[in-house]
């Protein structure tokens, strides 16, 4: 008996596990108790630009765990709410090298501006440009890295993956269901009044690359058999979850304690 609870136990976890495996989360973080960058020290030239915190505000953060992925492409993201005050803060940068200018990195194509619901960015076309920023969504990093780059310009969110300690368990640490180790990609910021805003899944997508090389991508969307898109933040177990696995390990240590009687 004391066997066959324990295998049910790590069933749940396991089924918890298989329902969250192979998906992209695109959620929000509402009334968030800090600024996504207070804390963070630049990396070289590279900060964290955020200036929303308290109530009545909002960030937004996409996290990548679609399987063989090599890092966000491009973000449609569409909210639900009333939002006064929306800060697109996609990544994004402009370099230039000894051998030509005017080279473009992260999420510059098809950007939308401030107060614009949806909110859009990606990545120049496959091709188009001599270097392709992967890792974003899933690790953290900087534009030092790019070959190269000698002087940068127009950048926003140089640096990604690295936010607020105050922030936790809101922007990185082990994806639920699959446990990978995962860092947030900062999307956008704003204010709210009324009801807090939610993310409209059937109107926003998220493209990872398939291939960081080539620059071919896939999309993760509601409906998507493959690699469906979710609003939950990734990184704290839902209520549901949280009560299966206590109930699983409350009633190992009931049978535990009778075992013993």
């Amino acid at each position: 008996m004391l066997r066959r609870t324990f295998l049910a136990m790590v069933a749940v976890v396991g089924l918890a596990a298989t329902a969250n495996a192979g998906t992209v989360s695109l959620y929000l973080v509402v009334d968030p108790a800090s600024t996504a960058g207070a804390g963070v020290p630049a990396a070289g030239t590279f900060s964290v630009t955020s200036n929303r915190t308290g109530a009545g505000t909002w960030q937004l953060y996409a996290v990548d765990d679609a399987t063989g992925s090599a890092g966000i492409a491009q973000i449609k993201a569409a909210l639900i709410g009333t939002l006064p005050a929306i800060n697109n803060r996609m990544t994004q940068t402009l370099y230039d090298t000894d051998a030509d200018t005017g080279f473009k990195a992260g999420l510059t194509l098809l950007r939308s501006g401030n107060n614009i619901n949806p909110m859009t960015g990606s990545a120049e076309l496959p091709g188009s440009q001599p270097f392709i920023q992967t890792g974003q969504g899933i690790t953290a990093g900087n534009y030092s890295t790019i070959p190269g780059a000698i002087a940068f310009s127009g950048t926003t969110n140089g640096q990604w993956g690295s936010y607020s300690p105050t922030l936790g368990a809101a922007t990185s640490g082990n994806y639920i269901g699959t446990g990978d180790p995962r860092k947030a990609l900062f999307v956008a910021e704003g204010t709210y009044t009324g009801v807090a805003p939610v993310v409209d899944l059937a109107n926003s997508f998220v493209a990872y690359y398939t291939n960081g090389t080539t620059g071919t991508s896939a999309q993760a969307t509601l409906n998507s058999a493959i690699t469906p898109l979710l609003s939950t933040n990734p990184f704290i177990p839902e209520p549901a979850t949280l009560t299966l696995v206590g109930l699983a390990v409350v009633g190992f240590g009931g049978l535990v304690g009778r075992r013993r009687s």
